[in-house]
């Protein structure tokens, strides 16, 4: 097999072992489209598609059942991978690495199980507006590319654990 062809059996493999999902919102707050984010690198959808949400409270919980691939030491976003194959991005805030990790609080490393609605961290809201920093969270699915389709579902309030965003598999 060349080597094209064996890439284009990895990835068909890849898409095969995705199945359609539903993952949650990992806050409490209001839904909005990812679109409407101050941030181009979110808003243009460069690293993925997914929704938004403006945070009610400071609270942070897993949107699915999975693992955590990616706990960043400054505690402002998490990667996951769910047990279906979706591969997640949890960011709480713009531009909020520069805070350091300052009010911030992660109880999750990389490599843990996680189930849907476990508490992944807090953040201090207050703390971090006061800082300058938008606080809106963004929910992406960064192997979007590997769906047929990643639609957000349509709400207005949302509290952890509703529905956020449906992913199609081929």
């Amino acid at each position: 097999a060349t080597e094209k062809q064996t890439a284009v059996e990895q990835k068909v493999e890849k898409q095969l072992s995705l199945s359609d999902e539903v993952i949650a919102s990992s806050v409490n707050g209001k839904e909005v489209s990812l679109t409407s984010v101050h941030d181009q690198v979110f808003s243009a959808k460069l690293m993925g598609d997914g929704a938004a949400v403006i945070p009610a409270d400071g609270n942070i919980y897993s949107p699915v059942d999975g693992e955590v691939t990616v706990a960043y030491e400054t505690k402002y976003a998490y990667g996951l991978k769910s047990d279906d194959g979706a591969e997640i991005l949890i960011h709480i805030g713009i531009d909020t690495v520069n805070l350091k990790g300052e009010h911030f609080e992660s109880f999750v490393k990389q490599g843990q199980r996680i189930k849907k609605g476990d508490k992944l961290g807090t953040v201090d809201l207050a703390a971090v507006k006061e800082a300058g920093y938008d606080t809106t969270v963004m929910v992406i699915v960064t192997n979007t590319n590997d769906y047929a389709s990643v639609d957000r579902v349509q709400n207005d309030k949302v509290k952890a654990g509703d529905n956020l965003i449906a992913v199609t598999a081929h």
